[in-house]
């Protein structure tokens, strides 16, 4: 309950930069700001990433979930009250960093403390709430698109309030990783711990994979996935569409991503290679069908259907990245290297939205067709010498 209520705050977040473009401060912005003010969320988000991620491995899970609470609480007033651009994007940065922590911490404590034979599924399942959050407010814009910005600004306000009510409420009684404080020396408290959690079967152990292999290997799906993501959920719209389509576009592809992120739960089992190929494969097939009817996407009867079914597959991609991250590395670096592997798409995410600025909507869908080969490249080769790690224990031997 707890992680979920974090991760449907951070769709909240994540929505607000794009769909604010219809706002009347932010709309009239040129083409080269508007991308600058779209890709800033991404810097703070990697903020929180690298840095929350680092502390959570010093000072544990539990401290850095209650400390992303501030950020949230700060981020989310600020954006209420904002009437500018600058008080808006310092809203949003707040709400970021928040983000980039809750995030590395949640798939490390999933990882550590669920059982193996629910480890996939709550890592498939929790992250999803990211999606509904976001799809939650872009329905609740679209829905209020004639109103007053502040209407929009009061029930963003209300729904992020409860959501971070519950997870303050839920989290003043979440215990600390059992894995973390074995690590850290604290065994006894560690051990009592496992005890009250009931596992009874902690999976296969082995070495801990190769960490220069495991961090390449997620940093080319990471690219590949969220830059896809990112680009058809929230850039398409603002780039491409009116202001008032892009509420619609951001409901109808993170209604999609919803969706899939339920499927996914039971997919992702069966087994974390193939399922890496059957996402990228479905992302690949369903970006092609989207680029061979470029002529006829500004009917929305025709993109929307498209881009719901591309997005499933882009969330069947993000839940197979949800898995393999905190599988892959050991316990006491790993809320770090998750935060290290961001470093690499959200770079390039912003990049992109730099890149894409100037192309043409078939150059720009040609180009999400290229990021999705070489995802589905990746996924081939990792079957081949990757670890299958659907079994196996978090505690590795070195």
């Amino acid at each position: 309950m707890s992680a979920s209520a974090g991760m449907f705050i951070w769709g909240i977040i994540a929505s607000i930069a794009p769909l604010a473009t219809a706002w009347p401060y932010v709309k009239g912005l040129p083409r080269v700001y508007l991308s600058v003010f779209l890709s800033l969320p991404s810097v703070f988000l990697l903020t929180g990433n690298t840095i929350l991620g680092k502390l959570s491995d010093i000072l544990g899970r539990k401290p850095i979930y209650l400390m992303t609470i501030l950020f949230y609480l700060a981020g989310l007033l600020i954006i209420f009250a904002s009437n500018n651009v600058v008080l808006l994007v310092i809203g949003i940065a707040l709400s970021e960093i928040g983000v980039g922590g809750e995030e590395v911490t949640t798939l490390s404590l999933i990882s550590e403390d669920v059982p193996i034979k629910h480890r996939g599924k709550f890592l498939a399942f929790v992250p999803n709430m990211n999606n509904v959050g976001s799809a939650v407010i872009a329905f609740v814009f679209l829905y209020f698109n004639s109103s007053s910005i502040q209407i929009q600004k009061l029930y963003f306000l209300i729904i992020a309030f409860f959501a971070v009510f519950l997870a303050l409420y839920t989290r003043r009684s979440i215990p600390e990783s059992f894995r973390w404080l074995r690590e850290t020396g604290s065994e006894k408290e560690a051990e009592n711990l496992y005890k009250k959690l009931k596992i009874s079967e902690d999976g296969i152990r082995i070495k801990e994979p190769n960490f220069s292999v495991s961090l390449a290997f997620l940093a080319i799906l990471g690219i590949s996935q969220y830059l896809t993501f990112g680009l058809m959920a929230y850039i398409v719209g603002p780039y491409y569409f009116s202001p008032a389509q892009v509420s619609e576009i951001i409901f109808y592809a993170l209604l999609g991503a919803s969706v899939a992120g339920i499927i996914a739960m039971f997919l992702v089992d069966i087994g974390r290679k193939k399922y890496a190929i059957l996402s990228y494969l479905g992302g690949t097939i369903s970006i092609l069908l989207i680029l061979a009817t470029i002529k006829y996407v500004d009917n929305m009867l025709v993109f929307l259907p498209l881009l719901f079914i591309n997005m499933m597959f882009s969330e069947f991609a993000w839940a197979s990245r949800t898995t393999l991250e905190p599988e892959l590395f050991g316990t006491k670096r790993r809320s770090t290297s998750i935060g290290l592997v961001r470093v690499f798409p959200i770079l390039a995410y912003i990049a992109s939205i730099y890149l894409t600025a100037s192309f043409t909507l078939s150059q720009y869908i040609f180009f999400n067709l290229a990021l999705w080969c070489l995802g589905l490249v990746a996924a081939i080769v990792w079957m081949f010498i990757g670890v299958e790690t659907k079994n196996v224990s978090m505690d590795y031997y070195s």
